[in-house]
């Protein structure tokens, strides 16, 4: 049965949740359009870069996420609670940044300032998951709207969450996000590999091989918004290094129905309930290929299969 999202997120104390969006009819909005010809895998560009924009201005973390041709996966820490500790002219610039509009971006907010209670209500909208992915959603549609020359919708309805309330729960579901490509059955072409966080994980990596061995951090973008206070990055109790290693687990005993585990050892618990974690998130799990992504790595970031994660991120 449904649940209502405000029964399923924490607006006070927060979490960690899955969240999913889906075109509308599950079109190919953001991939080979197959009546036209056109590739609008460009699309998955836009929502990668604006979902790590945005945690630059709302109090939300992304740790894992996968943008598919017809819908989008994020993992998120989200942290309400963040709000509290902005001054008010850190809360108005944030939302100038959000919905700029012609004039002076300085007198607009001295006026915010000035208006009785406007800033406790942007503060608490800048603390609301909600409102983050309206943002997110709302941005993608309309520029996509334009950029067709149409109008209507481009999300089937409004976003899916799911609360993840244990450490076994949030790795889970960032190797279900990260596994989504592999489990489309689409990871042969060689432009699927990208728009993941794994992917961008170990770019960074090859880049900087310390963070192998470093707890995860959150994603960012390098060359993204920029506001006056950076946020605190709350890490993950899992190194880079060992998630390859839960993720290539994974993707090997889901592989076929004689289950390959004994390559790798269950990471954290027994094959068996990490198997079935895993299905909870996709009740139509298909069977994934072992990931490239995922696959042994060496500290100048190729892979031991020969493949180079350095080359650019498009095809």
């Amino acid at each position: 049965m449904t649940r209502a999202r405000s029964q399923i997120i924490d607006r006070e104390e927060g979490g960690y949740y899955h969240l999913l969006s889906r075109c509308v009819r599950r079109s190919m909005l953001c991939g080979a359009d197959p009546v036209t010809g056109r590739d609008l895998a460009h699309r998955r560009e836009w929502i990668e870069d604006l979902a790590l924009d945005l945690t630059q201005l709302f109090t939300v973390h992304v740790i894992a996420y996968a943008v598919m041709s017809n819908h989008y996966h994020i993992t998120v820490n989200y942290r309400p609670q963040e709000r509290l500790a902005l001054s008010d002219e850190e809360v108005a610039r944030r939302w100038r940044v959000l919905y700029r509009s012609p004039g002076n971006d300085d007198a607009g907010t001295v006026n915010s300032l000035q208006e009785p209670g406007r800033i406790e209500v942007l503060r608490d909208r800048l603390g609301d998951l909600s409102w983050y992915m309206r943002h997110l959603n709302e941005t993608i549609a309309r520029r996509a709207n334009l950029e067709d020359d149409c109008t209507g919708r481009f999300w089937q309805g409004r976003f899916k969450a799911k609360g993840l309330h244990t450490s076994r729960a949030v790795w889970a579901c960032m190797a279900y996000d990260d596994l989504n490509p592999e489990r489309a059955r689409i990871s042969d072409q060689q432009a699927t590999s990208y728009f993941t966080s794994l992917q961008r994980r170990l770019e960074e990596a090859s880049e900087m091989p310390e963070r192998f061995d470093q707890p995860m951090a959150p994603l960012t973008r390098r060359a993204g918004m920029v506001v006056s206070a950076p946020k605190p990055a709350p890490r993950l109790e899992l190194t880079l290094r060992e998630y390859c290693a839960h993720v290539d687990w994974i993707a090997l005993a889901t592989a076929s129905a004689n289950t390959q585990t004994d390559r790798i050892p269950a990471p954290e618990g027994d094959a068996a309930s990490w198997l079935a974690l895993m299905k909870s998130f996709d009740r139509r799990t298909r069977t994934p290929a072992l990931p490239r992504s995922a696959r042994a790595i060496d500290l100048n970031g190729r892979h031991l299969t020969g493949r180079d994660i350095t080359k650019g991120r498009h095809p």
